[in-house]
């Protein structure tokens, strides 16, 4: 299995250097459906802008890294990175320990994705596989549960030796067991660890008694949880995850891939809120996400408050109030800070608007060390300014909002 492993918004996939033209279209045909403004596409080449993840096809897997590291070509820091986030922010429905991160760094998306999985279901069999009742019809040797005198007279009029009768049989071979069973049937055919390999073949025997087949979308939804499988709701999570992308490319190959992407913007800036909302306590401060109750003007003619402001975040302290708005950008490429004079007008119209806040900061995850510019509303004390966080874990990514919330 070829795999091409790229950073986002930096590496261009090309037609004949990474790809054959037939694994080209098989990409666009799957983009077209929800991603396609994830990309942008040039002559022989397409890279991904703002989305990261692992894309699953027939002869060849894309892995979509985060440009995170720029002396420092090591793909299994911006894997880490990515992992910190998603499990902070719980886009993965399990928590990953710091140790966890650093060893699971090593390996490509799919195959931290499908330990992930397996690892969680693992731990649920071994507890024991989930069974449920199920109502059952059928012509018995043996009175059990209801004895169906009108049914049994219509189906048994020669065969007085059989009772048809109804009764609750436990079974394996449920709903919820299919979907977890075909999830690691899916992912089987692209593990190349022998120890996945090898636990995934361990559950499928301990699933031998779960039939196969097919899983509609809607089935996805119909899953009911209660106390006895409460327990695999987790690992349900992530083999609905699987299925769900599954289902969307099936519609244009008939090859069964499947893919994870997580739009970083989204996670970006959740991951932040989680961060401040970690400080809340600490710093008395509170954390106020997309605040829309401040407007830009006033329309003279019908008195009507117009343009809406919207930042990421206003932090109001005992004596401060702070404006922050996330940016998932590289500030600095080959040694120039790069920042859009756009999101300085609107960092000028959310500081001017808020008549208490002191500063309005534009926040980028930090790639490298500079000494970034810092300006001054003319005539008042209100500025505007460029911070970094790091990314690498969430201890660090707290102490760095922890010395900007201390600068005022």
């Amino acid at each position: 299995m070829k795999n091409v492993s790229i950073r986002e918004a930096y590496d261009w996939i090309h037609l004949g250097k990474h790809i054959t033209q037939h694994e080209f279209e098989e990409l666009l045909r799957y983009l077209q459906e929800k991603y396609i403004s994830f990309v942008e596409i040039g002559y022989g080449k397409i890279r991904f802008i703002n989305i990261v993840g692992i894309i699953q096809l027939s002869t060849v897997r894309i892995e979509i890294l985060p440009k995170l590291t720029i002396h420092d070509e090591s793909e299994e820091k911006d894997r880490k990175a990515l992992l910190n986030m998603l499990t902070v922010t719980r886009s993965l429905p399990v928590s990953l320990h710091e140790s966890s991160l650093s060893q699971l760094a090593k390996a490509d998306l799919l195959h931290i994705f499908a330990n992930v999985y397996l690892q969680l279901l693992l731990t649920e069999l071994r507890r024991g596989v989930y069974k449920e009742y199920k109502l059952t019809r059928e012509n018995s040797p043996a009175l059990k549960g209801r004895f169906l005198l009108q049914e049994h007279i219509r189906r048994n009029a020669f065969q007085p030796v059989k009772a048809y009768c109804e009764f609750d049989e436990i079974q394996e071979d449920n709903l919820l067991n299919r979907i977890l069973k075909k999830a690691v049937q899916l992912i089987f055919p692209y593990i190349s660890k022998s120890a996945l390999k090898t636990e995934s073949l361990f559950i499928m025997e301990m699933l031998q008694n779960v039939s196969d087949g097919p899983i509609l979308k809607s089935q996805l939804e119909a899953v009911p949880f209660n106390r006895q499988n409460r327990r695999f709701e987790k690992v349900f999570q992530v083999a609905k995850m699987i299925l769900s992308n599954d289902m969307m490319m099936s519609k244009y190959s008939s090859n069964h891939s499947f893919s994870f992407l997580f739009e970083m913007n989204v996670l970006y800036e959740s991951y932040i809120e989680r961060a401040f909302r970690f400080l809340a306590l600490e710093k008395r401060i509170d954390v106020q996400t997309q605040h829309d109750e401040k407007r830009l003007l006033i329309n003279v003619y019908s008195g009507q408050e117009n343009i809406k402001l919207k930042p990421d975040f206003v932090i109001n302290g005992e004596d401060f109030q702070m404006i922050v708005d996330t940016k998932w950008k590289n500030i600095i490429r080959e040694g120039r800070i790069l920042y859009q004079q756009s999101d300085l007008y609107q960092m000028y119209a959310y500081v001017t608007s808020y008549k208490e806040a002191e500063k309005c900061i534009l926040l980028y995850p930090k790639s490298e060390e500079a000494r970034f510019p810092k300006w001054q509303v003319p005539g008042q004390e209100k500025y505007i300014e460029i911070q970094t966080v790091r990314l690498s874990s969430f201890e660090e990514t707290v102490e760095d909002l922890r010395m900007i919330l201390a600068e005022r």
